[in-house]
């Protein structure tokens, strides 16, 4: 039994995890992190919820727009890793 409720509570800590990671908060955290990568390289914060998003520029398109590496961790884990094409907004 305790690991069925074991089993019960991790899932419902992953479901809220990716609830939040997902949501319309997280994302624009996420683009404001992206954006200081555009502009200084790399970039890092810690979001409303504890999540730590990293973003660090790792090549040029143009002028304006570049591939960013995007990674989420929680403590030493991480949870996610993306590379997004963005562009400065001005």
């Amino acid at each position: 039994m305790r690991t069925f409720v074991a089993a019960l509570l991790c899932s419902f800590a992953l479901g809220a995890q990716a609830q939040w990671l997902d949501s319309t908060a997280a994302r624009e955290f996420r683009d404001r992190v992206v954006q200081l990568a555009l502009i200084y390289g790399d970039s890092s914060g810690i979001d409303l919820e504890g999540f730590k998003v990293a973003a660090r520029e790792v090549r040029k398109v143009n002028a304006s727009c570049s591939d960013v590496e995007v990674t989420t961790a929680q403590g030493e884990k991480m949870l996610r890793r993306e590379t997004v094409r963005a562009c400065r907004v001005h």
